[in-house]
């Protein structure tokens, strides 16, 4: 154990000794040439800006200027696809017409800052969609149970809690 730590130390102080040998100064700078120094738009291949005399400056812009707007290209699809296809399991089926809003169905505002609208009843089905504090549903069905079927502003259907609605407006 002794050895293997003497070895290490005479192995560090040898490449320390090395380092201060041989690493003094930039070794690079020996061999490659240093190049006079340039402005950015000169190494870009544009020519040299100096300030122009007076009065050389033309009073109208040149008139081969074209809009960005013209120059973009139009985005395309370049690789579509197969068109789209039901899965077999439903090849004949017709999907179901939404439920029909009722005229006089009550409008409800939620209560809470953010609430899960549920595919069913209960908090084991999969959430259809978060709506925000404040936001009007109208109620597709009884509002006196634990959960109400309601249908949002956009469209789309699902079931809140009862106790995160109001009739109340906010």
């Amino acid at each position: 154990m002794i050895r293997l730590g003497l070895l290490m130390v005479v192995t560090l102080v040898g490449v320390f000794m090395t380092l201060d040998r041989f690493g003094q100064g930039d070794l690079r700078t020996g061999h490659r040439p240093v190049p006079a120094p340039t402005s950015a738009a000169t190494d870009a291949g544009a020519p040299s800006l100096t300030a122009p005399a007076a009065g050389t400056l033309p009073a109208t812009p040149p008139v081969d200027i074209i809009p960005a707007a013209s120059q973009t290209p139009e985005r395309t699809q370049r690789f579509p696809g197969p068109p789209l296809e039901p899965s077999p399991e439903y090849a004949g089926a017709t999907p179901e017409p939404a439920q029909a809003v009722p005229a006089d169905a009550p409008v409800l505002y939620v209560t809470a800052d953010r609430v899960n609208m549920r595919a069913g009843a209960g908090t084991n089905n999969p959430v259809v969609a978060s709506l925000t504090g404040g936001s009007a549903v109208q109620a597709l069905g009884a509002t006196g149970g634990e959960w109400v079927q309601v249908q949002t502003e956009g469209g789309q259907q699902g079931f809140v809690a009862a106790q995160f609605l109001t009739a109340d407006a906010p």
